[in-house]
């Protein structure tokens, strides 16, 4: 963290509310409102105690109710920011995580753990919304996305053989999904479809994450349409703990869900 950085951090002596819960929700508000971006390192609770001409332990209080929030972690003696926030900013117009990764300040990897045909049940295939009329096969391919080399979101991706013919030859795993589609098929991702649930991750998602097991997160299922209004892929996605996804909703739609509030 740069020296001057230091100096974001606040307090109102004039308050009644205690210095550890001043800190604490300054550094949060700070971070919401990226001025303390992810992997930003904060100064040593020694620093920002005699910065503040304050006691150390609230400053070490604050930091440790951070860490229990998940907002920053503790690395040896350092402390840094953990939280990321991708918002419908990034998805509306494009579904590309690869692009929303590069875009939070981070280098994009991607690792794919399995990557095979499928023959797909007609059953299957309606509930996802794909043409059941349409030859059954499709690439199924399961990847890890990383953003600093840290594992951000593990996405399963079914992509049917009937439009994408040859894919299964050709696309090795780690390229991002929608310029490989855009650069050898000539289709762009229209539109996205989103639905978002806080989830518990199992074991094994959660060693592939590096998460502790049944810890929070979120778990969204997407489809993509073509510009031509065709689903061309079909998605499943699981997050670290330190990711938050704001859903951005149309107040009539909130109006069928919640009619009583809305009435």
């Amino acid at each position: 963290m740069q020296s001057n950085r230091i100096d974001y951090i606040t307090i109102d002596r004039r308050s009644t509310i205690k210095y550890d819960i001043q800190i604490k929700d300054n550094i949060k508000a700070l971070i919401l409102d990226r001025t303390l971006y992810y992997k930003t390192k904060l100064p040593s609770p020694l620093e920002l105690a005699s910065n503040l001409e304050i006691p150390l332990q609230q400053v070490v209080e604050a930091y440790i109710q951070l860490v229990k929030e998940r907002y920053i972690e503790k690395k040896k003696d350092e402390y840094q920011v953990t939280y990321i926030e991708l918002t419908n900013y990034f998805f509306e117009r494009n579904t590309s995580i690869y692009d929303a990764i590069i875009s939070l300040g981070l280098s994009p990897s991607i690792k794919c753990i399995e990557k095979k045909v499928v023959n797909l049940e007609k059953e299957k295939i309606d509930r996802i919304g794909f043409d059941s009329s349409k030859e059954n096969r499709y690439l199924y391919i399961n990847r890890i996305y990383y953003g600093d080399e840290q594992p951000i979101i593990i996405l399963e991706n079914y992509l049917p053989l009937y439009i994408f013919k040859g894919m299964e030859l050709n696309f090795v795993g780690q390229e991002p999904l929608n310029n490989y589609i855009n650069d050898n098929y000539g289709f762009k991702a229209q539109v996205s479809r989103r639905v978002t649930k806080a989830v518990n991750l199992k074991k094994n998602i959660a060693e592939l994450l590096n998460e502790r097991v049944n810890a929070a997160s979120l778990q969204s299922t997407n489809h993509v349409y073509d510009q031509q209004g065709r689903l061309i892929d079909y998605g499943q996605s699981h997050s670290i703990s330190s990711y938050y996804f704001q859903a951005n909703t149309k107040r009539e739609e909130m109006k069928s869900y919640f009619p009583n509030i809305f009435s």
